[in-house]
């Protein structure tokens, strides 16, 4: 009995070594680098495969949108055309330079069903530039004369960072539901004095297309219990505590904000937002449309973060919670037993009665 038992694992041995030999990769791959065309509303992207393509290729998180994916077999190529308005297609302003990105991330797997590790992930991006601009400042040169000097003025870089529990804390990824954190947007620039900043047009997004408004356009706050009104302790600097929450079914999400620079004027402070008290209120909307026209505004984008529930698990039940559940509770007669007290009287009750009929028993010999 044991040799055959034994022989049947051995058999079923070398059955899954037989198996993960027979497991090999697709293949197939990617031949060179893909072809992006940067079109006025729309982004081409092509591949060329070494073997026909008999896979998938969509957009990433959104498989199931069917504009999203194209499935062309049988053929050395395949290729998607996104339009800005599908599909999630990111645009973000930038000042330095000065223009439009438009970015999304592609999915090209070479199996029809499953993802191997022969497919790749490409982050694809066009830049749509404005024509070059030059910021212009007056030096007095003398008190008798004054010249016109040109002078190039770098513009600020600005970035969005939620920080762990305030302005000095470390950038969030992973944060629980509740904690507090710092959102604050900050701009360094070359110069002291030179620019201004306000923070607007906010909203959050769970990466899949839903989004809800922080800021409107002026900077003020929508929803209080979402974020307040911002304070700005610097010409280039912003913040506001918050506490981290997340969409229903969505562990990820991520903020997005515009930015709007301006010039200061000698002698006078940054004109901050003039804002009531922020509303409780909630509303979703798309991304806006891409318009190929600009401004002074610059987006910034948040570090992704993951929110991760936790969940409270509630005490015995106390004698105060038991008086506030019910005045029942309250007239519980004082001579009820407990649990342990129960199973002591039934034990002795058992051994009482087991005595007797032992007695009887011995009685009747």
């Amino acid at each position: 009995m044991g040799r055959l038992r034994f022989q049947s694992w051995l058999v079923g041995l070398l059955v899954l070594v037989t198996a993960v030999v027979r497991a090999i990769p697709v293949d197939n791959n990617v031949d060179g680098e893909p072809e992006i065309t940067c079109g006025a509303d729309a982004i081409e992207i092509n591949f060329k495969t070494t073997n026909p393509f008999n896979g998938r290729l969509y957009v990433k998180g959104r498989y199931d949108q069917g504009d999203c994916r194209n499935e062309q077999v049988g053929r050395k190529f395949t290729g998607i055309t996104l339009s800005f308005e599908i599909c999630g297609v990111m645009r973000l302003r930038s000042l330095n330079p000065r223009g439009i990105f438009a970015s999304t991330t592609i999915v090209i797997s070479f199996h029809p069903f499953f993802v191997t590790k022969v497919d790749r992930v490409y982050k694809i991006q066009c830049f749509y530039m404005e024509a070059d601009k030059t910021v212009r400042n007056q030096l007095d040169v003398s008190e008798m004369t004054t010249a016109m000097v040109t002078h190039n003025v770098p513009m600020p870089v600005c970035r969005y960072d939620i920080l762990d529990g305030g302005p000095q804390g470390q950038p969030v990824k992973f944060a629980t539901i509740g904690q507090q954190v710092y959102h604050q947007w900050k701009c360094d620039s070359e110069t002291t004095n030179t620019f201004c900043m306000k923070v607007h047009s906010c909203k959050v997004d769970d990466e899949r297309g839903v989004a809800v408004p922080m800021l409107d356009e002026e900077g003020c706050s929508l929803d209080k219990y979402v974020l307040s009104n911002l304070e700005y302790p610097e010409d280039l600097t912003a913040g506001q505590e918050a506490h981290v929450f997340k969409f229903a079914d969505r562990p990820a999400l991520f903020f997005q904000c515009q930015i709007a620079i301006t010039l200061k004027e000698v002698g006078a402070e940054c004109p901050r937002p003039e804002c009531k008290a922020p509303p409780r209120k909630k509303r979703t909307i798309d991304g806006p449309p891409m318009e190929l026209f600009f401004d002074n505004s610059v987006d910034v984008v948040s570090q992704t973060i993951e929110a991760i529930e936790t969940f409270y698990e509630a005490p015995a039940t106390s004698q105060l919670d038991a008086d506030s559940l019910s005045p029942r509770l309250n007239h519980i007669p004082s001579h009820c037993f407990g649990v342990f007290s129960f199973g002591v009287v039934l034990l002795s009750l058992a051994a009482i009665l087991l005595g007797a009929i032992s007695l009887i028993l011995l009685k009747r010999t």
